[in-house]
Parts: structure tokens; sequence; C-alpha cells
């Protein structure tokens, strides 16, 4: 049998955040974030991704993806989550709280080209060209609806409800995260938690770097990689 994975990606991003990382994983599952009709949550993620998460699977997720991936980890039995650049909650700090309630207004005024480009300021030329081919793949509003979902969220509670073991990866550049990722290594009680030099970005910025340290951990708490290949 070859047991499945799903691979979430951040917000404005897409599934092909992960097209360099799942090679050779024939079960690989890779959705495009779900459109939700109405209240736009991470609940409202999990509960349309759920059926693509079984007991005994691998759960991947970067940035928002990271919270969805938390919330189904936490309703389901995976063999194993991983969490890159990912927060429990942005709701525990005055400056999450307000760029809750602001930016997703900001972001429905900016066209996502426009947006591709502010975002790559900064990045490697790699990661910049990502952002460009893939930000563009939504529209602003559903855009605006990712962002609002991120900045609900509150997935402190869930973490005493994690018991597989967890890899938890952060990029040593990005300090964003580092309150939120040290949350994470102290509420989940089987984890690890490893720093790469990069950013905020890292399956795009070194794919190949996060693909060989999923299979190291993988095969260090399962036992195998063939836990993921086929068994």
């Amino acid at each position: 049998m070859i047991r499945p994975s799903l691979w979430l990606h951040g917000a404005s991003l897409t599934c092909a955040t992960w097209r360099k990382v799942i090679d050779g994983l024939p079960l690989a599952q890779t959705p495009n974030l779900p459109a939700v009709e109405t209240d736009a949550r991470v609940e409202a993620y999990a509960d349309m991704l759920q059926p693509l998460a079984p007991d005994g699977a691998v759960l991947v997720g970067h940035s928002l993806g990271g919270m969805v991936a938390l919330e189904l980890a936490a309703r389901t039995r995976p063999a194993a989550l991983i969490l890159i650049e990912a927060v429990p909650t942005v709701v525990d700090t005055f400056a999450g709280r307000l760029a809750g309630r602001v930016l997703p207004a900001v972001l429905k005024r900016i066209p996502p080209r426009h947006l591709a480009g502010l975002t790559g300021v900064g990045e490697p030329k790699t990661v910049a060209r990502e952002l460009r081919a893939q930000i563009p793949h939504w529209g602003a509003d559903a855009i605006a609806d990712q962002m609002r979902a991120a900045a609900a969220y509150d997935g402190r509670g869930r973490l005493s409800k994690i018991a597989a073991p967890t890899l938890l990866v952060r990029g040593t550049r990005n300090r964003a995260t580092r309150r939120g990722m040290n949350a994470l290594a102290t509420g989940i009680v089987d984890s690890e938690l490893l720093e790469l030099d990069g950013g905020h970005n890292l399956p795009l910025e070194m794919p190949e770097t996060v693909r060989v340290q999923i299979d190291a951990f993988l095969t260090r708490r399962l036992g195998s990689l063939q836990q993921i290949r086929q068994t």
C-alpha cells in the first residue's frame, strides 16, 4: 500500500509551491486551497480538505497551509505532521490583531500582479519569480479571504491534541514567525524544531533542502521512507 500525503500551500500561493518538493511521492496530493462560499476560516478549509487526509497520512503545511494542516491533525490520526513557517495563531499579539483587521481590506484594493511584485521585494530571484507566477492565480477577493482566515484562527487549543511526530521548520531570516513556532514546539509534545538559513518561503527558496530534511525526519520517526512511498 502507498501511504498518502497532503501538502498545503500558504496564503496567496498555489499548489505549485510543492512542485520541486514532492518528486517520487505517487500519492502526494497538492490541492489549491478551496474557495469558501461563506465565511473564509481555517476550520472551513479543513472541513473541505478532510477527505484528502485519511488516518495514517502525512500532513505538510506552509504558513496558512500549516494552520490548516494543524487543524486537520487535531481531527484525524496522521502518521506525521510537518509545519513549515507556520504559527498556531496571530491573535495573541496586538500587531497580529491589527493586521487581521486592516490587511484583508487593503489586499482587496491591490491587483494580484502588483501584490506579487511587492511581496517579491528583497526575496531571492527564484522566490520572486515564483511569487510572480503563483499569486496572480487568485483574485484580490480570494487573497483577502485567505488572509482573513489566517488572521482569525486560534489553534492554541489544538496543540495538546496532536499525537503524531511533528517537524517544525522555520527560516532564520524571518523573525515574524519565531514566537508562534516556539509556541508550537512547546505545545506539541512530540515535536522537533529545525532552523534553515532562509526566509518565510522555504519551499520556494530551497525545495531540495526542505525535501531532504523531511525525508530525514520521516526516516528517523517512521522507520523508513517506504512509509510514505510504499509499504
